[in-house]
């Protein structure tokens, strides 16, 4: 008898936990695709083929990997997406037990005007850049140093890492860079993890368009070919 009611209450709290998650999503569906009315972009409740888009952080690793609340349409002239990304991972407990991970992700991605080489910009570890550059992660160094406690800045092109991170960008980072991004060919991509929320969107599309518009016009005559105006 215990038995039986203890796989009751087991089926009970899956039950309960299962319709907990289902509202919680569908909350979410409605107010994204409220928000995307309100702002004049396209919504879809999935696009599981973006996940496979992008190389690079966060994309290509695990399995499972999702793509649910898509934004799409244009921002300040330029074509952007956004959605939420997640993948699983997997790992043993030494006795047989299988834990699976799910990790989430808040993602913005805008068009560029031309193709650049690969640049990319995130937050120093919690162990700092000297443990990592020792461990063979060198990254490009500024004349700022708080910028170099800050961020890690990786490049194909060490010329066009110093190019696009001017002290002008350098400032504003300092001040408001809250996700990491990379150029990726004709994409800026952002990310950071956990899920984001519409007002979020809109603050992380507006950092994305001001790395854009602080891009040197000789950076994309030189790299790009174009001219950005």
């Amino acid at each position: 008898m215990t038995v039986v009611l203890v796989l009751l209450l087991i089926v009970a709290v899956g039950v309960l936990v299962g319709y907990v998650s289902y509202v919680q999503a569908k909350k979410r569906r409605e107010a994204f695709a409220a928000f995307a009315a309100q702002q004049g972009f396209g919504y879809g409740p999935a696009n599981h083929a973006l996940a496979d888009q992008w190389p690079g952080s966060p994309f290509r690793t695990g399995d499972n990997r999702r793509v649910r609340n898509v934004l799409s349409g244009l921002y300040q002239g330029r074509q952007i997406v956004a959605f939420d990304y997640t993948y699983q991972t997997h790992s043993s407990n030494g006795k047989g037990g299988r834990r699976t991970t799910t990790h989430k992700f808040g993602v913005v991605v805008m068009r560029l005007p031309g193709a650049l080489p690969r640049l990319e910009v995130t937050h120093e570890g919690i162990f700092g850049g000297a443990v990592a550059n020792a461990l063979g992660f060198a990254d490009l160094q500024f004349e700022s140093e708080q910028f170099n406690r800050a961020f890690r800045v990786e490049a194909d092109d060490a010329r066009f890492g110093h190019a696009v991170i001017h002290p002008q960008m350098m400032e504003m980072l300092l001040g408001r860079g809250e996700i990491g991004w990379r150029i990726e060919g004709d994409s800026l991509i952002g990310w950071d993890p956990g899920a984001h929320t519409p007002v979020e969107v809109m603050n992380r599309l507006q950092l994305l368009q001001y790395v854009v518009d602080h891009v040197p016009p000789y950076v994309w005559r030189d790299y790009a070919g174009v001219d950005p105006r």
